[in-house]
């Protein structure tokens, strides 16, 4: 059975909207005719409906734990309820249907709990506020917004392209620094294995030969030592540092410590400051043309800031405006803020057309986000080099130096 949407006209030349459960178009048409309806589109809007929408316990297997809901399961999600709203499917029944529909198991049990609770009275909004490690803040908003104006369909279409912009971003980064990437690992995996299999080889010729060592012969046996006799503690580390890291980022702090240091490592810094900036003024210009006020429509695009430096920054800028402030005189007292911001929100202020300007301003830093994508390689690939060249010659000089020092003891 699949489910479908129809548009018709009845005797009195009233047209009326609805769903019909069937096999076929046909069928529908069939039974809008019994109806004395004559059928004007009739479109199929999900398929394989069971004939109930009894909610049942979704079995959850550990791999499903650890997969957890991907970007992919939400954009195709957004992307189906959205068709669905639109087609004039009831809210409650687009999340049945979806609930049979989506294959993620995590997904769907948490759809069928949002269907409880809004069948139970609740509003869409804060159902999904109950699943706050999927559905963020900034969903939680867009989907209040589309309650209170009426426009969900809306609001599910937008957050389907924001997800599909942030897909595409993560994306191109991971293409971008996967030649970087293979080549590091490569130098670690070669340089693991010179220290636990080749270099202990020159350092028995060395102590055989007797001779004074360098500096750096020194430092190269210390390590290689090192690695030869606690690859299990190097192990072990390094799990131990992934394990801390994610206990660490819970705490305030350290989220504070990692989003300042994203915002002044070199290269990235200037690559994520322009994803914030597009999602920041993106966000603005959709609120503001919702008929949003200036003060929640500020606090709403600071939601969709992914760093807790500029979210605060936006919320004392947020503080200023609702004391009276210009907004692009309080942004220009932060210098982390880009310039072409605060001067596009001053032209948008004085002509009236603020969402106007910061949709402008999302446009330019798409654009300039994708072209320090496409150059990232590149960028990346001389500090690659020298540290490729460093590694490389200090290898090499801690090995031969000494085997020089050998020769000319034999001459002597």
């Amino acid at each position: 059975m699949a489910l479908f949407s129809y548009e018709a006209i009845n005797a009195t030349g009233k047209t009326q909207t609805g769903t019909f459960t069937a096999e076929l178009s046909q069928e529908v048409e069939r039974w809008l005719l019994e109806k004395g309806l004559s059928p004007i589109s009739i479109r199929m809007v999900a398929e394989k409906i069971g004939p109930d929408y009894e909610q049942h316990e979704t079995k959850i297997s550990l791999l499903d734990k650890i997969s957890g809901v991907k970007i992919e399961d939400r954009i195709l999600f957004c992307r189906q309820i959205a068709t669905m709203l639109d087609a004039g499917v009831p809210v409650l029944q687009s999340l049945k249907i979806l609930r049979q529909q989506v294959t993620n198991p995590i997904l769907k049990q948490i759809i069928a709990d949002i269907a409880t609770n809004v069948e139970q009275g609740a509003s869409l909004s804060d159902s999904f506020a109950q699943f706050p490690k999927i559905f963020g803040q900034l969903f939680q908003n867009v989907i209040k917004i589309g309650e209170e104006s009426g426009n969900l369909d809306n609001s599910f279409s937008y957050l389907a392209l924001l997800y599909e912009n942030e897909k595409d971003v993560k994306e191109r980064i991971k293409s971008a620094t996967r030649y970087p990437k293979i080549v590091i690992s490569a130098l670690f995996v070669a340089v693991f294995f010179l220290m636990s299999f080749v270099v202990p080889k020159f350092i028995s010729l060395f102590e055989k030969g007797k001779v004074e060592l360098p500096l750096a012969t020194k430092i190269l046996i210390l390590i290689s030592n090192f690695f030869s006799h606690h690859y299990l503690a190097i192990f072990i580390g390094i799990v131990v540092l992934i394990i801390s890291y994610h206990v660490a980022i819970r705490y305030e702090e350290v989220i504070l410590f990692r989003d300042r240091m994203l915002l002044r490592t070199p290269i990235f810094s200037d690559l994520y400051t322009k994803i914030y900036m597009s999602r920041f003024c993106r966000v603005f210009a959709v609120l503001t043309k919702s008929g949003i006020d200036i003060i929640k429509t500020l606090r709403l695009s600071a939601s969709a800031l992914d760093n807790l430096i500029l979210f605060r920054m936006i919320e004392q800028v947020t503080g200023e405006v609702e004391e009276g402030a210009n907004l692009h005189s309080s942004m220009d007292k932060h210098p982390q803020l880009p310039a072409m911001v605060v001067q596009m929100v001053a032209v948008g202020e004085e002509s009236g057309q603020l969402d106007t300007m910061m949709d402008k301003v999302a446009d330019y830093y798409e654009v300039e986000t994708d072209y320090t994508i496409k150059n990232l390689s590149t960028l990346i690939e001389p500090i690659l080099l020298l540290f490729m060249g460093i590694m490389v010659c200090f290898i090499a000089l801690a090995i031969f130096l000494p085997m020089w020092n050998m020769m000319s003891v034999m001459r002597g």
